[in-house]
């Protein structure tokens, strides 16, 4: 990668002199044509200048009163200068197009260099709210969109984002989508989503991939498509609300409703394996280690769920622990390996 690096920025730097070049030689051609006029016509260099514009511009003298040496100055002129001015135009629309080329190929490169990362499909108000809280965990993510405006807003809001038809291999290639740990399928159309979740399962048939349903007849047709988790904000945006209306209280903990400082339940899943020490460990050490984290269920490698573990139930190698409680609680739980005593609580 520095290599690639170097030679954009040297390529950077001989489309930075082009374009200056051919700036300088419009200037040139303007200051020659006014100095000239003034000389030949014995006119003032504002009347020169203007002059000068009419002559590059082409729009005509109208009743302009010339001299023969100055109609000789003003023909040399036109073939000289709409040629500058010509040649500067052509450089500034090759510019403009190569650095919006190379922007791509810059988010093509940042995209390559991670692993784990999660790529979210869709750049609209759901989207943006998945990169939001994903970001907020700290996971890296690439997003995938076709719509231009889109895209400058994610890339002014720092994220890395790759222009596209996601329903294309290349897209998603692109994405990184043979190194990254999930998949968001989130366009407003249930068809896209599915193509989505086709093309992904095709390229990685192990990546989870979660899609979003518009319509709750779509849900079964995206997991037949490929989504290990089908999610319809219109559904779970009901079912909050109602909540919020009966049980109040229970909203404001689960849903976050309160607007007034953090008081939402947040939730994580744990992996248990052998490389993060926390294989063979029981229930009530953690217990003992994290009293305020609320231990929900253990999930073993065959999908099978344990509700409410007790404190005796050892997990294993492969498991899941789902788990709950304040942020700063979940993240200690998340850092803590049994090996290392002063691991923080």
């Amino acid at each position: 990668m520095p290599t690639l690096r170097k030679k954009t920025s040297r390529f950077h730097i001989n489309m930075d002199s082009a374009l200056t070049r051919a700036m300088m030689l419009c200037v040139g051609v303007l200051i020659t044509g006014t100095l000239g006029f003034t000389w030949i016509e014995d006119w003032l260099i504002w009347e020169s200048f203007f002059f000068t514009l009419y002559t590059l511009t082409t729009v005509g003298y109208d009743d302009a009163e010339i001299s023969p040496n100055g109609q000789r100055f003003a023909a040399f002129l036109m073939i000289g200068g709409i040629g500058s001015v010509s040649y500067a135009l052509s450089q500034i629309v090759q510019y403009a197009a190569t650095k919006a080329v190379d922007t791509e190929k810059r988010m093509i490169t940042k995209a390559n260099q991670l692993s784990k990362h999660c790529i979210v499909c869709g750049l609209g108000r759901t989207g943006f709210h998945i990169i939001q809280r994903l970001d907020d965990q700290g996971v890296q993510v690439v997003a995938v969109d076709s719509d231009e405006a889109l895209i400058k807003k994610a890339r002014d809001r720092g994220i890395i984002a790759i222009q596209g038809d996601a329903t294309n291999d290349d897209a998603l290639i692109y994405a990184g989508i043979n190194r990254a740990a999930s998949l968001a399928a989130a366009t407003s159309s249930d068809s896209t989503n599915a193509m989505i979740c086709l093309t992904a399962n095709a390229l990685a048939p192990d990546l989870p991939i979660s899609a979003r349903a518009e319509d709750e007849d779509s849900i079964n047709k995206l997991a037949r498509a490929g989504a290990s988790s089908v999610i319809s904000p219109t559904r779970y945006g009901g079912e909050g609300i109602a909540d919020s209306m009966l049980r109040p209280s229970v909203a404001e903990v689960v849903y976050g409703t309160h607007h007034e400082g953090d008081k939402k339940l947040h939730f994580r899943e744990i992996p248990i394996s052998k490389e993060n020490n926390r294989a063979g460990l029981s229930i009530s050490t953690l217990i003992s280690r994290h009293p305020s984290i609320a231990y929900i269920a253990s999930r073993n490698t065959d999908g099978q769920y344990t509700m409410r573990p007790g404190t005796e139930h050892i997990l294993e190698d492969g498991d899941f622990l789902l788990i709950a409680g304040q942020n700063q609680d979940l993240a200690a739980v998340e850092r803590f390996d049994p090996k290392n005593q002063k691991t923080a609580a």
